[in-house]
């Protein structure tokens, strides 16, 4: 039913470097190029899936109803007061956007299952996420929804592992042996309805400067929320820069991709 949730997810990760991206192309003035018969073309069944892909159309509006959704673990989670003052402060310097609302997770799994959503073989946990964002995104009738993303790697370890776990580090963290660790949010503004990806936008924090939040004996719950809330803020210029971005932009298609920031 929505298909497209992976693909559109995977885009967040190719955020340029400057911080975010914007995007206005037009699906069908993009297959207008690429006649459907020609010789040499790809299998059928290749080339309707790329069909299905192209096939959407920008629509975003200002004002609008917007939704704030949070993964951690693959998993819809609620948003802690912490990190939605940061988006509340966002809200209040850009009130001429329109109104901003945390998709809720119990709405998003009892839309999910009034739908009949299944899990897909295959489909990776965060994908089924996206779906179910969406799904929830609809049924609080927003328009588009801002989803976002946070983890963490290390220098000894290159594959990401979640802040959940982030205390793994903490151990590490010895006067003799400092791990550097890096936390990144990743964040992606979609449409409700077709899935369009109206733009990216990324974010990242030195944890091992947090060093002193694990050696204070505090607790693990109250380090792994500083870390996040760390990335979160990082974040939150660009998120910034992209919907004053957006807002600027929207209206007739501009038929390109612009990084900006």
């Amino acid at each position: 039913m929505i298909r497209g949730s992976i693909a559109v997810l995977a885009l967040a990760l190719t955020a340029t470097a400057c911080g975010y991206t914007v995007q206005s192309t037009s699906g069908t003035e993009y297959l207008a190029k690429y006649p459907d018969q020609r010789a040499g073309a790809t299998t059928a069944r290749t080339d309707a899936s790329i069909v299905q892909a192209a096939s959407v159309e920008p629509n975003l509006q200002f004002p609008g109803r917007f939704g704030l959704a949070r993964i951690i673990n693959g998993q819809l989670s609620a948003i802690p007061d912490a990190e939605m003052a940061l988006w509340a402060d966002l809200a209040r310097r850009n009130q001429g956007m329109g109104s901003f609302h945390s998709v809720s997770p119990l709405v998003a799994e009892l839309t999910a299952q009034t739908v009949g959503l299944k899990p897909r073989t295959g489909a990776s946990t965060t994908g089924q996420t996206v779906e179910k964002i969406r799904l929830g995104a609809a049924r609080q009738h927003l328009d588009a929804v801002l989803i976002y993303e946070v983890g963490a790697n290390s220098t000894r370890n290159a594959t990401p592992f979640a802040l959940a776990d982030l205390t793994i580090i903490g151990g590490a963290f010895l006067p003799t042996r400092q791990i550097k660790a890096e936390g990144r949010a990743t964040a992606l503004f979609v449409d409700v309805r077709n899935g369009y990806p109206y733009g990216t936008a990324h974010g990242a924090a030195d944890l091992s400067t947090l060093y002193g939040s694990w050696g204070a004996g505090r607790a693990e719950a109250t380090a792994r929320n500083l870390a996040i809330k760390a990335v979160v803020e990082d974040l939150m210029p660009n998120v910034n820069a992209m919907m004053v971005t957006l807002r600027r932009t929207s209206g007739p298609t501009t038929g390109r991709v612009e990084p900006s920031g």
